[in-house]
């Protein structure tokens, strides 16, 4: 059964993500007048809520998988077909752009102080693997912590269901050791500081509200939706996005991942009862099914509209900025369901089909 509670939130968190962008696009473009202003940074935190919402979607649909070979199998394939072939549109769309622009496929300014060929970044781009460079569609460093969690997450299906929570608890250990020892940086550039970087503890907050809900243990709904709300609204004030910094991944995590994980469990807890999953607003639950085209797609799209809409129509003022941001906004949405209509959901159609042959029940 699809949650709908949890669809809604991945639109929120979406939509959460391109609001900081659209900030970001928009003050570029009218540092005099912007209607966003910098407090619209806290949308950042889109991706804390995206990464507790993974942790909890792996246990909800996997998490009871027996210790077999082929479930490990059949999940990493499931996953990778569902990471990969969107992020290879987008980046792809990316590096036509930059090779349209500038003769080469990637970013050139943005290699240069790291010493990458171009044909490493792209190579490691379109893999999601860590480098020193972001990925050549930034969004993708996000891929990149997605990917390690089910990675580790396929592993620890392996084990028999009753050993899985002391690996849980082992692996958050490590990664608090680790922050202890400030082993990690701003930004997970190689293996080891992606193992152990801090924001893998927001996906095991996910693991633990799904443990719960699974387990039954939902009594809890209502003081747990108030103290999240709370929590969030101490962590928008606290956590400045603005100043990156090496030690902002921890902060954001013990910020935005506990007030984001009650959240979750008070929702998901609270749809059990028909009258609220009813309740539950339908346009919600489909910017949840486009929020990873969403996701992907908007900064390509806010981005290229201001760089058309500004020298073509806008001034500097109210009325013109407000018009940039409508019209970006919806389409960067519009973008996201034509591109889940024709290109994701036919991908998620054929992988079920592919799993139903590869791994007969």
């Amino acid at each position: 059964m699809q949650l709908k509670s949890v669809q809604a939130l991945r639109g929120i968190a979406a939509v959460l993500v391109m609001l900081s962008h659209l900030h970001g696009v928009e003050a570029r473009y009218s540092e005099s007048n912007p209607v966003l202003s910098s407090a619209w940074l806290f949308g950042v935190s889109g991706v804390d809520l995206f990464f507790v919402i993974s942790g909890f979607v792996m246990v909800w649909v996997a998490g009871d998988l027996p210790a077999r070979r082929a479930s490990a199998a059949e999940f990493f394939l499931a996953r990778l077909l569902r990471i990969y072939p969107v992020w290879w549109l987008f980046a792809g769309t990316m590096s036509l752009y930059f090779f349209l622009s500038y003769g080469v496929p990637w970013d050139s300014d943005a290699l240069a102080p790291h010493g990458l060929s171009g044909t490493e970044h792209l190579l490691k781009s379109f893999l999601l693997l860590p480098h020193d460079a972001f990925p050549v569609l930034q969004l993708g460093w996000t891929l990149i912590h997605e990917v390690y969690f089910y990675f580790v997450f396929g592993l620890i299906l392996l084990l028999p269901p009753r050993f899985r929570l002391q690996a849980f608890l082992l692996w958050g250990v490590l990664i608090v050791a680790s922050m202890s020892a400030e082993l990690t940086g701003a930004y997970a550039n190689s293996l080891i500081s992606l193992a152990l970087f801090p924001m893998t503890l927001e996906f095991l907050m996910g693991v633990a509200v799904g443990l719960l809900v699974k387990n039954s243990t939902r009594s809890y709904a209502i003081p747990s939706l108030c103290l999240g709300l709370v929590w969030l609204c101490a962590a928008a004030w606290s956590v400045d996005f603005s100043q990156a910094s090496d030690t902002l991944p921890a902060q954001r995590t013990f910020a935005f991942g506990p007030a984001f994980a009650l959240i979750l469990y008070a929702v998901v807890s609270l749809e059990q009862k028909p009258a609220i999953r009813a309740a539950i607003p339908a346009a919600l639950v489909r910017l949840g099914d486009w929020s990873y085209s969403l996701y992907l797609c908007h900064l390509l799209v806010i981005s290229a509209i201001a760089r058309l809409y500004f020298p073509t129509f806008g001034q500097p003022g109210i009325w013109d900025n407000l018009g940039f941001l409508l019209i970006s906004s919806l389409a960067a949405i519009l973008a996201s369901a034509i591109t889940y209509a024709l290109f994701e959901r036919p991908i998620l159609s054929q992988t079920r089909k592919l799993r139903k042959r590869l791994f007969p029940k």
